[in-house]
């Protein structure tokens, strides 16, 4: 019968296998598209905030 001890140390002294796995996983699931949807929205954003701020200087006077 194997004690308590042996068990947390065994445990602490595993590699960490597929971490770097699961980083690449969060690279291409969550950071790409993320990244892709920025730069095909903020040319459109950039031109809202343009109008937007046109529109709130030239407001008084019209």
């Amino acid at each position: 019968m194997l004690g308590a001890g042996f068990l947390k140390s065994r445990r602490a002294n595993r590699p960490r296998r597929g971490v770097a796995t699961l980083d690449y996983v969060l690279l291409l699931a969550i950071v790409l598209p993320a990244a892709a949807f920025a730069l095909w929205a903020s040319p459109r954003i950039m031109n809202l905030v343009y109008e937007m701020t046109c529109v709130l200087i030239s407001w008084p006077f019209m």
